[in-house]
């Protein structure tokens, strides 16, 4: 009974002392639409604001079957962003477009939680998909975060 009182203890003590993990997971806010793959034929880098084919020379298509069918981005009903950052390639990206219908503004943020498990550098372009914007809107600002 002793031992397992004794082994109960360091238990404990290891759980309460140990390293906080890294967690470089994926996620999405505000308008984005969660489901949806963008794809973008001969991508380029940038801040983008896309809500016209006319908007952008490359081909834009979307997947909303987890990337097994892409079909064009129909601009009716879709307006697109993309945000490209830098970071190690362990990291997170907390993507979230934000709509303020009160001052109608637009705001783009990449929040990256970077793990150290990881060395190298890689770039991400971070397109995502919303529901149309109003043409009466501003341009979106853009901004990256680390945490």
């Amino acid at each position: 009974m002793k031992k397992l009182f004794l082994l109960s203890l360091i238990i404990i003590a290891i759980s309460f002392t140990s390293c906080k993990k890294c967690d470089p997971t994926n996620s999405y806010d505000g308008i984005i639409i969660v489901d949806a793959i963008v794809r973008v034929i001969g991508s380029e880098t940038g801040e983008n604001y896309i809500t016209s084919p006319s908007d952008y020379e490359k081909e834009i298509e979307v997947s909303f079957d987890g990337g097994f069918n892409y079909n064009p981005v129909d601009f009716l009903q879709y307006s697109v962003f993309s945000l490209t950052t830098t970071a190690s390639c362990s990291s997170g990206y907390d993507r979230n477009v934000l709509m303020n219908e009160s001052d109608s503004t637009l705001n783009y943020t990449v929040t990256i939680t970077e793990c150290p498990t990881c060395k190298n550098i890689t770039t991400i372009n971070n397109w995502v998909l919303t529901t149309t914007i109003p043409s009466y809107y501003e341009e979106p600002t853009f901004n990256v975060k680390n945490r």
